[in-house]
């Protein structure tokens, strides 16, 4: 079975409600309410879904939410738990979009408009998190944004001004621009072989973190990366129209990233793999779920969608 997260339309001009879908294993779907409708959370523009011990945390992200959600449940009913972190208590989270935890009690939050990764530090019940120490890979005598684990280069942005981190180990940033009216900051981040992984989509790049915030390396420039997960010791890359891949580096260092060479997709967005190595990928722009085996070769799926894909689980 498969959860799905949805853009939510254009939450600015028309404010609603969305929910986590869920489908089957030909693509039907089976309900699009997953998550229950509680008086404790409005959901909208809901993005990473992550499981983590008990608990299912499902990231929303309209500006009047920012916040990070705590479910508990089974099958396709899952009941609202706790708010396990919101930019009320920790203001590195405005407009977050993706989650990972690190099994050492941490997790790492980005969020697009602060343009930082934020550490929090979970909670022994897991049910909240606020803000760890900010990272020691980080200048002492700096301003950074409750939290900051990875730092923008760009200090004038929202809430408050910060120190600005060059590059590469300080995130890039690009304004709206009179074309797209679009911005380009942080993306996916996944935790893996103990090291935080980290898009850095202005800059087209993966970069790679360790324990203590320092920069350690980073991949060859792609198009658009956006999403990012890990399997069976591989990153795999999805934003442009394809999806790329790479060794987990060891040491920890630049690498390459090369696309799959039968995995062709139209602004791909969310990625999963299934327990027996299938592979899911969504494309945004063509509102469709694409499967392939664990060689990557086509499947018959048909998973049409009623708006843009942004995250998939797989359960």
């Amino acid at each position: 079975m498969l959860f799905v997260t949805l853009h939510g339309g254009n939450p600015e001009n028309d404010p609603h409600k969305n929910n986590v879908q869920a489908y089957d294993k030909d693509g039907n779907k089976i309900t699009s309410s997953v998550l229950d409708d509680s008086e404790n959370a409005l959901l909208n523009e809901l993005r990473c879904m992550c499981l983590a011990g008990q608990y299912l945390y499902v990231v929303n992200a309209n500006k009047s939410q920012n916040s990070v959600l705590c479910y508990e449940g089974s099958g396709t009913q899952y009941k609202y738990v706790s708010t396990f972190a919101s930019s009320k208590a920790c203001n590195g989270i405005l407009h977050p979009f993706d989650l990972t935890f690190d099994g050492l009690g941490y997790c790492y939050l980005s969020s697009q408009d602060t343009n930082v990764v934020t550490r929090l530090m979970v909670s022994a019940d897991g049910k909240t998190g606020r803000p760890a120490p900010i990272a020691a890979a980080l200048s002492s005598t700096g301003t950074f944004l409750a939290g900051t684990f990875v730092a923008s280069s760009e200090g004038t942005l929202p809430p408050h001004a910060t120190t600005p981190v060059k590059v590469p180990a300080g995130l890039q940033y690009s304004g709206p621009n009179a074309t797209t009216n679009k911005k380009h900051s942080v993306r996916g981040v996944v935790w893996a072989s103990g090291h935080l992984y980290v898009v850095d989509q202005p800059a087209g790049t993966v970069k790679i973190y360790d324990i203590t915030g320092k920069y350690m390396g980073q991949s060859n420039v792609v198009e658009s990366p956006v999403h990012v997960v890990v399997h069976n010791g591989s990153l795999y890359v999805s934003g442009g129209d394809q999806v790329l891949t790479a060794k987990i580096p060891s040491p920890p260092g630049d690498f390459i990233l090369s696309p799959i060479k039968s995995v062709k997709v139209k602004n791909g967005s969310g990625m999963v793999f299934s327990n027996s190595g299938n592979f899911y990928v969504a494309s945004r722009t063509e509102r469709t779920i694409s499967k392939f085996d664990s060689n990557f070769s086509p499947l018959k799926f048909r998973c049409k969608l009623n708006d843009d894909p942004e995250f998939l689980l797989h359960l």
